[in-house]
C-alpha cells in the first residue's frame, strides 16, 4: 500500500472515531442546551459575586426538566375558583379543582396562605417555564435506572399536568396524582387539624415505573412564597438555626439550602464539608405580619429541609420540605472505580408535614420555635429536666487518660485520677459552686478516642473502687456525674469489634470506612445488644447520673448489615432504647449533638452548635434550636476554655442560653502533644479555676431566675446589641460592641458585657 494510501486511510479512520464520540455525547449536549436555555438569565452586576459566593447544597441543573417534557403554560387563564372543603374554629381550607391548589385562610384577620403564587407576583426574567411552576402543589425528582451513572432529573406538577382525583375527607380533600409519562404515581391528603394545617403522602400509595424511579418529593414548594417586595423573612434549621430577610438587592444564587434532617444522607469519612446539621425537622416563613412553622411529624428521618431564597432560578422567597423516597450510594463498577448509583428498593413509608400558623406579634422565629416546642412536650412526650429555682450548673469535663502511641509499646497518660477529679469537685463547692454537672472523659483502661471502648474502668487512674468512691463522693453532694462512651465509632488496631460482623455496611455490600480502611462504623443493633448485656450489668453498681452517649446526636444512617439491618429511624431507635436503658439503670442519660430523635431521653445535651454553616443568603445566625429546649434540658456547646476568644464566648453563652462550661485535666496539657488530643491546648485547672468560678458566680446571680423559663424572644437591637426575652418577661441584653451601648429605654449595656432588666424594668 502507497504512502498516499496509507494517509487516507489513517484520516478516515480518525474521522469514524470523531463521528462515534460525537454521537455518544449527543444525548448529553442535547441536555446541557437545553437545561442553560431555560436556566440563564439576563447578566447583571452580581453576577459575578453570585458564582464566587454561592455556597453548596444543591445544584441549579437538577431543578431543570427533561428535554422531552410536555410544554407549559405560564399564564393560565381562566383557573377555577376555590372551593371551602374544611373549617375549623381559626382556618379555612380551600381546593382548586382545576389543578389541585390549595390556600388557608386565617381566620383571625383574613390572610390567605397560597400554594399557587399569584401570576402578577411572579418575577422570573421571561423564564416561562419557572412561572408556571411557581402553580405547582408539588415538585418531584426522578431518574432513569438503566443510566451507567445516577442522573436525576426534576419536574414537577404545572409541567406534567397529571390526571387528577379529588376525594372529598372529613376534615380535607386527599387528591391522586398519575404522571402518565412518567408512570408515576401518588396520593397527597390536606386536612386541618385543630389550628394546623397537614399534608400527608401515603407509603403504599406512591407507585413507579421499570424505567422511571422515583426519588424524592418536594409537596407544596411555593407555599406562602415571598416577593422581594414583601417585609419578612425565611427560617431553617442550619446549626443553631438561620435566617435570610426578604431583600429587593441580592445576586443569583447558584445553589439553594438543602438538608437531610439529623444528618447527611451518605456515609463520608472523607468530608471536609463544614455544613451544619439541620438537627429539628423545622423550616418556617414569615411575610408582614403572619408567618407559618413547618414541621415534619412523621417520615422525618428520610426527609430534608429546602430553602430557596429569591434568586435562585426564580425571584422568590420560598422554603419547603422534600420527602425522600430512594437514596443514592457508591457503586464499585467492573473497572474498581465508583459510580453513583440509586438503591434499588423504594422507601414506602408515610411522610406527614404539619404547617402552623402565627399571626400579629406571634408571627416571628420564638414563636415558631414555642410551637415546636409544644409539639415536643404535648405530643412527643419530652419532659422538662430543669425545675424551677433550680441553679445554673457548672458544666464540668475532666480528661482522665489517653495513649499516646509509640512504635513498641503505647504509653497510658494518666491527666486526672479518679481521686484528683474528686479534689477538684471539692475545690469548686468550697469556692461557692453549688451546682455541678461532670463528665468523665477517658475513663477506661483504653482512654480517650480508643473505641470501642471496652468499658473497664482504668487501673492507673484508680479502678473500679477508685471510681465507685468518686461516684459516691458525686451521689452525696449532689452533683451529677456522667461516664462518656462512644458507641458508634470503631478505629482499626483497637480491640473489640470486626470489621466483617459488627460495622454498619453500605447498599453497596461493603464496610462502611474511610480510604485508608482504619475507620468504622459500628452496628447500632449489635452495639444495642452489647449495651445491655455486657455493659449495664458491669457498671450498675457505681453510683453515677448516667452515660452519656458519643457520636449518636450528630449524625444517622442506614445499615445494610446482614444480621442487623436497619433504617435510619432504626438507627435511631436502637440508640435511644439504649438512653432509655440508661436512665432507667442510672437515673439520667446524655448525648453529644441534639438531633431531635434523643430529645425524650436526655438529661443533658453536649456539643449543641452557636453558629450556622455561614451560607451567602443567611442574613443572621439565630437561637432557634436554643429557643426550643431552653428550661426543657440543659445544654452546653464547646468548652470555654478552647475558644480563641472567652469573652466572646462567654457573651455568646449568655445570649443563647447555656450553662458556663468548661474541659479540664489535673495535670498540664503539654502531656498530650503526641496524642489524638492535642487540641486541649489549654486545660490546666489551677490556671483556669479564678476566671472559671468568678464567670459561673456572675451567671448563677444573674440568671439563675431564667434558668428553667422558656426563652420566648431574640432580635437584633443593633449591631453587636442583642436582646433576649423569657417568659415572665425578663430581658437580657448582650453587647458586643467595645464601647457602652443604650437601648431604645434608656438602658446602657457596658462594652463587652451584659445586662439582665427584670419585667417591667
Amino acid at each position: 500500500m502507497s504512502t498516499k494510501a496509507k494517509r487516507w486511510l489513517y484520516y478516515a479512520t480518525v474521522a469514524v472515531v470523531l463521528a462515534g464520540l460525537v454521537l455518544l455525547a449527543l444525548p448529553s449536549i442535547q441536555r446541557a442546551v437545553t437545561r442553560a436555555q431555560q436556566e440563564l438569565k439576563p447578566a447583571t452586576a452580581d453576577a459575578a459575586e453570585a458564582t464566587d459566593d454561592a455556597e453548596a447544597g444543591g445544584d441549579a441543573a437538577d431543578a431543570a426538566p427533561p428535554a422531552d417534557a410536555p410544554s407549559v403554560d405560564a399564564q393560565a387563564p381562566n383557573q377555577d375558583p376555590y372551593e371551602k372543603v374544611a373549617e375549623t374554629e381559626r382556618l379555612e381550607l380551600m381546593f382548586r379543582a382545576s389543578d389541585s391548589a390549595i390556600a388557608v385562610k386565617d381566620k383571625r384577620n383574613g390572610h390567605l396562605w397560597k400554594s399557587a403564587v399569584p401570576l402578577d407576583e411572579v418575577n422570573a426574567e421571561g423564564n416561562e417555564l419557572w412561572t408556571a411552576s411557581s402553580q405547582s402543589i408539588f415538585h418531584l425528582t426522578f431518574t432513569d435506572p438503566r443510566l451507567p451513572a445516577l442522573e436525576t432529573q426534576e419536574t414537577n406538577s404545572a409541567l406534567e399536568k397529571p390526571k387528577m382525583k379529588a376525594t372529598p375527607l372529613e376534615d380535607g380533600v386527599s387528591v391522586s396524582y398519575e404522571l402518565e409519562r412518567l408512570g408515576i404515581g401518588f396520593e397527597m391528603q390536606f386536612r386541618l387539624k385543630d389550628d394546623a394545617l397537614e399534608v400527608t403522602v401515603p407509603g403504599q400509595s406512591v407507585k413507579e415505573s421499570e424505567n422511571n424511579w422515583l426519588m424524592a418529593i418536594s409537596p407544596l414548594p411555593f407555599f406562602g412564597a415571598a416577593t422581594d417586595h414583601d417585609k419578612g423573612y425565611s427560617v431553617y434549621p442550619d446549626g443553631s438555626g438561620a435566617l435570610s430577610t426578604f431583600k429587593t438587592i441580592h445576586p443569583e444564587y447558584l445553589n439553594p439550602y438543602r438538608a437531610s434532617v439529623y444528618g447527611p444522607d451518605m456515609i463520608n469519612f472523607n468530608s471536609f464539608s463544614r455544613d451544619m446539621n439541620a438537627m429539628l425537622p423545622i423550616f418556617g416563613q414569615k411575610v408582614g405580619d403572619n408567618a407559618f412553622l413547618g414541621m415534619i411529624t412523621k417520615g422525618e428521618y428520610d426527609a430534608r429541609i429546602l430553602f430557596s431564597p429569591s434568586g435562585y432560578l426564580i425571584n422568590l422567597n420560598r422554603v419547603a420540605s422534600e420527602l425522600v423516597y430512594r437514596r443514592e450510594y457508591e457503586a464499585v463498577k467492573k473497572d474498581g472505580n465508583l459510580a453513583k448509583k440509586p438503591e434499588k428498593n423504594l422507601l414506602r413509608e408515610d411522610h406527614t408535614v404539619r404547617y402552623v400558623f402565627l399571626s400579629g406579634n406571634d408571627a416571628d422565629y420564638g414563636h415558631m420555635a414555642a410551637a415546636y416546642r409544644d409539639y415536643l412536650v404535648n405530643e412527643e412526650g419530652v419532659q422538662p429536666r430543669i425545675k424551677k429555682g433550680d441553679p445554673v450548673p457548672f458544666g464540668l469535663d475532666l480528661l482522665m487518660g489517653i495513649k499516646e502511641n509509640r512504635i513498641l509499646f503505647d504509653r497510658f497518660i494518666a491527666t486526672t485520677n479518679y481521686d484528683e477529679a474528686k479534689g477538684i469537685m471539692e475545690e469548686l463547692r468550697k469556692q461557692g459552686v453549688g451546682a455541678i454537672s461532670a463528665n468523665l472523659l477517658g475513663w477506661t483502661d483504653k482512654g480517650y478516642l480508643a473505641y470501642p471502648s471496652g468499658n473497664e474502668p482504668s487501673s492507673k487512674l484508680g479502678g473500679m473502687s477508685g471510681l465507685k468512691a468518686l461516684g459516691d463522693y458525686a451521689k452525696k453532694q449532689g452533683i451529677q456525674l456522667y461516664l462518656q462512651d462512644d458507641y458508634v465509632d470503631a478505629f482499626k488496631g483497637v480491640d473489640g469489634f470486626s470489621t466483617r460482623g459488627d460495622v454498619v455496611v453500605g447498599a453497596n455490600h461493603f464496610a462502611a470506612t474511610d480510604r485508608y480502611s482504619e475507620t468504622f462504623l459500628l452496628s447500632a443493633g449489635k452495639q444495642n445488644r452489647h449495651f445491655q448485656s455486657n455493659v449495664l450489668d458491669p457498671l450498675g453498681k457505681l453510683p453515677i447520673s448516667g452515660i452519656n452517649f458519643d457520636g449518636i446526636g450528630y449524625q444517622d444512617y442506614y445499615d445494610y448489615n446482614k444480621d442487623y439491618p436497619s433504617t435510619r429511624e432504626g438507627t435511631a431507635a436502637h440508640w435511644t432504647e439504649m438512653m432509655a436503658k440508661s436512665a432507667k439503670q442510672f437515673g439520667g442519660a446524655a448525648s453529644i449533638g441534639g438531633n431531635g430523635y434523643t430529645l425524650k431521653y436526655s438529661s443533658r445535651l453536649f456539643g449543641i452548635p452557636m453558629e450556622d454553616s455561614g451560607y451567602f443568603f443567611t442574613d443572621e445566625t439565630i437561637p432557634l434550636y436554643q429557643m426550643v429546649v431552653h428550661g426543657l434540658i440543659p445544654y452546653s456547646g464547646d468548652p470555654q476554655n478552647l475558644f480563641y476568644d472567652p469573652q466572646l464566648q462567654y457573651l455568646k453563652m449568655v445570649e443563647y442560653g447555656y450553662m458556663p462550661y468548661y474541659q479540664f485535666t489535673m495535670n498540664d496539657a503539654d502531656d498530650l502533644k503526641d496524642t489524638y488530643y492535642s487540641d486541649l491546648f489549654s486545660s490546666d485547672y489551677k490556671s483556669w479555676a479564678p476566671q472559671a468560678i468568678e464567670r459561673y458566680k456572675e451567671m448563677n446571680e444573674k440568671l439563675r431566675t431564667v434558668w428553667s423559663q422558656a426563652m420566648t424572644s431574640h432580635r437584633k437591637l443593633a449591631k453587636d446589641l442583642y436582646e433576649v426575652g423569657y417568659e415572665d418577661g425578663t430581658r437580657v441584653i448582650v453587647n458586643y460592641a467595645s464601647a457602652e451601648a443604650r437601648t431604645e429605654d434608656g438602658s446602657v449595656v457596658p462594652g463587652k458585657n451584659f445586662i439582665v432588666v427584670p419585667k417591667g424594668g
